[in-house]
């Protein structure tokens, strides 16, 4: 699927094709994407894997006649059934209705005030040849099946936050097919899903893409995943395509949940006014709308500690994140943190960093503007103070100052996440809240960003709640564990004690889906040898 075109059999025209392809910043500099080849048959799936910031997404991009802001083409050429989606009028023959694409956050792109049913109905009239009411009703039913959705009244009649986040990306991906696309270009789409969910994506995208008249070009930081989906899998490394082919053999995972240490209780903070207090969760109950969400939620958060939120998708897991940050408002319970007197009166000690960093910053607003704004707000600091304390919250999450003048759209997401961090931190909070924020990061990234958060537990004293689907990241970063499933807390303990010898149903499944997950990383051939 990659390589030159006289590398095809004859009679294989391919459905996307992407020929000597580089994209940089307008403004000069290194590519981002540097001399691709890429070939993608009609029938076929190929996959792309990469570190964050190598290039994966812009490559997808490329296929819809896209490129990120301040970036342009610098060479090549991209065709898709023949068309070219960077012309504007072959463009609008192509989207919806030959590529359509589901971006690594599906849900956001779900109208939130506009209900399930109708979306998918706008997307029917809007992408396919289905005119009259009954027809659009038949193909939108067509279409819930099609992605093991409930074909009935009332799901049509939900809005999409009054479905989980795996239903959320069902729907995404529904009105993706709505135009029966012969390219689907998936960017990520198991972020932000537990184990579960994933192998239920995986599952299902493999009854979507047994269509031999449809193919798919798959972006994901998962390799394991990916290659149980794609015929042949390329992989990026600074915008230059390293490696590629059909998946080797697995090789053994670098580390599993069978032998990753759970987490100490790590140095004693240096930070000299570190709180002895805990963040106390008392019978929390909190709904949506009318729908209940949380039932009796009680748990302990040790200061100083890390302490994990696990659970299948819908169970609660960040409606407890905004509860614990002041940001849902709960129906009875408590949410308190102890303070020591110097402590109290402090404005938000409990602050969220977000699943989803690009959403959480101003895509218009420098980095350098999103740091100052907490730094200088209500008399805090004087300009010059905060300009040199922005900097050294940058270097504190691994950041050069040259970040500052940059806008969230010109950042890997691995840079948007520690931007995001920094910002909180600027805050000064005794307890972070951090929702998912490596589901869309690649693991090497993923890793930097939960060593970081150990490193500022120990320096700062700051106390980490880790909403994560990752058992992995809880064993190795969490000293307790909190297992949360349908809004009520079903276990909790020492992570050495629920990750060894959980006792849980819901427990044990996530946790052999993890351990399936991590057995093996397939290799893809490296081109460079």
């Amino acid at each position: 699927m990659t390589g030159d075109a006289t590398d095809r059999p004859p009679g294989e025209d391919p459905i996307a094709e992407i020929g000597g392809l580089s994209l940089g910043p307008a403004a000069g500099g290194p590519p981002v994407l540097h001399d691709a080849h890429v070939s993608v048959p009609r029938g076929g799936v190929l996959g792309v894997v990469g570190r964050s910031g190598s290039g994966k997404s812009s490559l997808a991009y490329s296929l819809l006649g896209h490129v990120r802001p301040g970036l342009e083409v610098r060479a090549g050429t991209v065709r898709v059934a023949g068309l070219d989606p960077f012309v504007r009028r072959d463009a609008r023959a192509l989207r919806g209705r030959v590529v359509s694409y589901l971006g690594q956050d599906p849900a956001a792109s779900l109208n939130p005030a506009l209900r399930i049913g109708a979306q998918l109905a706008e997307a029917v009239r809007l992408r396919s040849s289905a005119t009259g009411g009954s027809q659009v009703r038949r193909r939108v039913d067509e279409l819930l099946r099609s992605v093991r959705l409930p074909v009935d009244p009332a799901f049509r009649r939900r809005l999409p936050r009054q479905v989980s986040g795996g239903q959320a990306q069902r729907v995404a991906l529904a009105i993706a097919l709505a135009g029966s696309p012969r390219l689907l270009v998936l960017d990520e789409p198991t972020s932000g899903l537990d184990t579960v969910l994933a192998d239920g994506m995986r599952d299902l995208l493999a009854e979507v893409l047994s269509d031999e008249d449809r193919a798919a070009l798959l972006v994901s930081h998962d390799p394991a995943w990916i290659a149980s989906v794609a015929d042949e899998v390329i992989r990026l490394e600074a915008g230059r395509i390293v490696g590629a082919g059909p998946p080797r053999a697995p090789v053994p995972a670098p580390r599993s949940l069978a032998s990753a240490p759970a987490a100490g209780p790590g140095p004693e903070s240096t930070r000299s006014a570190a709180p002895a207090g805990a963040l106390s969760v008392r019978g929390l109950d909190a709904v949506h709308g009318r729908v209940p969400v949380l039932h009796d939620v009680s748990l302990t958060v040790p200061a100083g500690s890390c302490t994990a939120v696990v659970g299948p998708s819908g169970s609660g897991k960040t409606t407890l994140a905004r509860c614990l940050a002041g940001l849902h408002r709960t129906v009875r319970g408590s949410v308190e943190w102890r303070e020591d007197g110097a402590e109290r009166g402090r404005a938000a000690p409990v602050q969220l960093v977000a699943q989803d960093a690009r959403g959480a910053l101003n895509p218009r607003e420098s980095v350098n503007a999103a740091l100052l704004r907490p730094l200088t707000g209500v008399g805090r600091r004087p300009a010059g103070d905060a300009s040199r304390e922005a900097v050294r919250l940058l270097g504190l999450v691994g950041l050069d100052a040259d970040v500052l003048a940059r806008r969230p759209g010109e950042l890997s997401g691995g840079q948007r996440q520690r931007v995001a961090l920094a910002r909180t931190l600027a805050a000064e909070p005794r307890v972070l809240v951090c929702d998912e924020i490596t589901s869309a990061l690649d693991p090497q990234t993923a890793g930097g960003v939960l060593d970081l958060l150990d490193s500022l537990r120990h320096t700062l004293g700051v106390t980490v709640v880790m909403v994560t689907h990752d058992l992995t990241a809880a064993s190795a970063h969490a000293q307790r564990v909190v297992v949360l499933d349908a809004g009520r807390v079903v276990e909790a303990g020492a992570a050495d004690r629920v990750l060894r010898a959980p006792e849980h149903p819901v427990t044990r499944a996530l946790l052999a889906h993890a351990a399936s997950a991590a057995l093996a990383v397939p290799a893809v051939p490296d081109l460079r040898r």
